[in-house]
């Protein structure tokens, strides 16, 4: 949620459009920042009123990628595309940018917030169905890995020791 409502953004605008004050000294006599009365004064002049409204939208992958095209193509900036597609806050679409230069096309997707639930029984490795020779040749193996972890150990061990021998105190 915006720390600033419709009522304070539309002052701000009508302040600094109408009376022509500079960006600065309108944000210092609202308690915003420059940066916010800039936007603002753009999704004003772009979309009237309902540019200044806050609203929750889930944007497609196609839309996001529609904004980064327009910032690549017209070498628009990140706030000047957010006023002209109508995104209230231009870090939305530094994310999109990030999570497309990290993963591509695909980090653009939605994605479900809550990580799938995990069954309480998970399914075991059933041993009862192997036969005594598998079971047999499972053990054996495990005792030859054991055995060369265990020389690898010794090995690096009696290394690390021969260093610091050498070592002049």
């Amino acid at each position: 949620m915006s720390k600033h409502t419709l009522e304070t953004k539309l002052k701000a605008v009508d302040f600094y459009i109408n009376k022509q004050y500079s960006y600065k000294e309108t944000a210092e006599l609202y308690g915003a920042n420059t940066s916010d009365v800039i936007q603002w004064v753009a999704l004003f002049k772009k979309h009237g009123k309902e540019g200044l409204e806050s609203t929750y939208t889930k944007y497609s992958a196609e839309f996001k990628m529609d904004v980064l095209t327009y910032i690549e193509k017209t070498g628009a900036s990140i706030r000047e595309a957010s006023s002209v597609f109508n995104i209230p806050s231009y870090s939305t679409v530094i994310k999109w940018r990030r999570i497309f230069e990290e993963q591509g096309m695909d980090g653009l997707y939605a994605k479900t917030r809550r990580p799938p639930k995990v069954k309480k029984n998970p399914i075991k490795n059933n041993d009862s169905q192997k036969t005594n020779e598998e079971l047999v040749k499972e053990l054996e193996y495990l005792r030859m890995e054991n055995a060369y972890l265990k020389k690898l150990n010794a090995l690096v061990q009696t290394s690390r020791e021969l260093k610091s021998a050498k070592k002049p105190k």
